[in-house]
């Protein structure tokens, strides 16, 4: 569950423009799909999912934390370079209603700038066929930090960011092959 609070002035609720599967050690992209739910009416205001239509069939982009004022929040890197006059669709949703993306959509939300939260549940589905992979070069600063924070709630040593995945995933249905 995603919890956006009201943006106070520093407007760290904002999530930038990312692709999931720059965080995924696991491929065929094509057989990973993200659930995004609404729990409650989302609209621009409080914060809804933007995406950049089509992106789905690009690349894999370089991530870096963007250089806003007000900083960011940890772990909330955004694609480096992407064309900014790209035309955004902002995906305005009621309670209940689905989203299902692609990890290479390029997708983020806006400052929530009500005096609410705004509640979404997302959920990442992988194929059981899907296999671990290395990080590329660009990557591996983003699973080094994931790891480091993750070891600071659990004690453990010589972990890897695939062991995380393995310990995060979960069997919905069929045979577990790969996760």
């Amino acid at each position: 569950m995603i919890n956006k609070p009201p943006d106070v002035g520093k407007k760290t609720s904002r999530h930038p423009l990312h692709q999931d599967l720059y965080f995924f050690p696991f491929r065929p992209a094509d057989r990973i799909v993200c659930a995004w739910t609404a729990m409650e009416h989302t609209y621009r205001e409080n914060g809804c999912l933007a995406v950049l239509p089509g992106t789905h069939k690009g690349t894999l982009e370089q991530h870096i934390y963007p250089k806003w004022e007000g900083g960011v929040n940890k772990m909330f890197r955004g694609i480096e370079n992407f064309d900014s006059n790209q035309e955004r669709q902002y995906l305005e949703m009621w309670e209940g209603d689905t989203v299902l993306f692609h990890p290479l959509l390029i997708h983020g939300s806006g400052t929530n700038r009500t005096s609410g939260f705004r509640k979404i549940i997302t959920c990442h589905y992988a194929d059981s066929s899907c296999h671990y992979i290395e990080f590329e070069d660009f990557q591996k600063p983003m699973a080094n930090e994931y790891r480091d924070m993750y070891r600071k709630r659990i004690d453990l040593h010589d972990t890897t960011i695939q062991d995380l995945w393995k310990h995060r995933s979960r069997l919905v249905q069929g045979k577990r092959i790969n996760l």
